[in-house]
């Protein structure tokens, strides 16, 4: 499944952005690819058609979720080192890292959801307890000795 039939469902889904000439190797490599899974003797062939069709679905989801994580990373990133890295500032990895922090889990489209939020399927715990929890808080500071 990791080997030939997700990549097959990943190859259909990049082949739809090409044009018909461009996709065709594409999708003929991705048809040769789920064809000898389920060819008999093929290594899907034993089970059940039933399974077969849930392993296709499965594969499918899979190769979608793969193609939307990466695209975030590489959409950003690409954003991010041709507009803004010289001008801002963010060649300086402290700084690019809290903009990539403040962008994922505060920035909210008009539906209310944050990138973090899109793409883990649901509301993250709050960011600022999470670095309560992590961070040892200084101790109070001691009175100064009292002079009479």
């Amino acid at each position: 499944m990791h080997a030939k039939l997700i990549p097959s469902y990943y190859l259909d889904r990049v082949a739809r952005t090409r044009t018909v000439i461009d996709g065709k190797p594409l999708r003929e490599l991705a048809i040769r690819l789920r064809t000898s899974l389920f060819e008999p003797g093929g290594a899907l062939s034993q089970l059940s058609p039933e399974t077969q069709r849930n392993l296709r679905q499965q594969a499918k989801e899979f190769a979608e979720v793969f193609q939307r994580s990466s695209s975030n990373v590489e959409g950003r990133n690409g954003y991010l080192s041709l507009r803004n890295h010289q001008l801002r500032g963010l060649e300086l990895p402290r700084k690019r890292a809290c903009l990539t922090t403040i962008h994922n889990f505060f920035l909210t489209r008009p539906d209310e959801t944050t990138a973090a939020e899109r793409f883990f399927g649901q509301k993250p715990r709050s960011l600022f307890a999470a670095i309560l929890d992590s961070v040892d808080l200084p101790p109070a500071p001691r009175s100064p000795q009292r002079r009479f």
